[in-house]
């Protein structure tokens, strides 16, 4: 099994507090302002969440998982996070059951079998201390109870790397979704924080990954999880929405801070 590593620093090491938390998130003044019902009443989406301390981005996260609980019961839940550690391989793939205060997140075994091959490699490694894939699943224990993942860590985010991830789980079988798990522009000053995420908004919204890789790559733009981002936008055709935007200097402040942003996108 794979056991938190965040718990206790990210979020609460506590079963109760960590639900409280949860619902702390939905009703900030900062988030959804409610905690939703799991009851389908729109189509199916992916998500892209943020992914730091619930203190600073868990009620931006809350407008991304209302819009998920929202798309009704998966069978399991893919969840892409970037490699911030720089162990294991290029993409990694966990077979080790997650563990959160919330029970034990099991690893839907057949579709890593279906995803794996001679890049895209079974590596706990990778997963043992990143935080990216670890601070969603208590979002989603905490509406769907006992849940199924696939857990992925992206070290190389490049393009072809999106594509080839995005081509395995358009082939995936059961009824899955995807959780897309990025913060977005790091360390600036409110307004050029505001200017650059808005900047990278933009090009995700209009689903311009030519123009997401030219930000990356110029390193003015510092979203950290950009190849889990490309890869939902490779794999789901539909409609995208931006549900939130704000950053931890909103919600805390400081001189500079870290821009999160919640989104939603149809499947078809």
């Amino acid at each position: 099994m794979r056991n938190p590593y965040v718990a206790g620093y990210f979020y609460p090491s506590d079963a109760d507090e960590l639900r409280e938390k949860i619902g702390w998130a939905f009703t900030h003044w900062n988030g959804p302002g409610f905690i939703p019902d799991l009851i389908k009443t729109t189509p199916e989406v992916g998500i892209i969440s943020p992914h730091a301390g619930y203190d600073y981005s868990a009620p931006v996260a809350a407008f991304s998982y209302n819009a998920l609980v929202n798309s009704g019961n998966y069978d399991y839940f893919v969840i892409i996070g970037p490699n911030h550690t720089g162990l294991g391989s290029p993409i990694s793939v966990g077979t080790e059951d997650y563990v959160t205060p919330l029970g034990i997140a099991k690893i839907e075994k057949e579709a890593v079998e279906d995803i794996v091959d001679d890049y895209i490699v079974k590596d706990n490694i990778a997963h043992k201390r990143e935080h990216s894939v670890e601070v969603q699943i208590p979002f989603l224990q905490y509406f769907y109870g006992n849940i199924k993942i696939v857990p992925i860590v992206m070290m190389d985010q490049s393009l072809e790397s999106a594509e080839r991830l995005s081509m395995k789980l358009k082939k995936l079988k059961g009824h899955y979704t995807i959780i897309a798990s990025s913060d977005l522009n790091h360390y600036l000053p409110l307004q050029k924080l505001r200017t650059y995420d808005n900047y990278f908004v933009k090009a995700v919204v209009s689903r311009d990954i030519k123009t997401i890789y030219r930000y990356v790559y110029s390193e003015e733009i510092s979203v950290c999880g950009f190849g889990p981002i490309v890869t939902l936008l490779l794999t789901y055709s539909g409609d995208i929405h931006l549900l939130k935007l704000s950053n931890s200097i909103e919600m805390a402040g400081g001189e500079t801070g870290v821009g999160y942003g919640a989104f939603s996108i149809n499947k078809v």
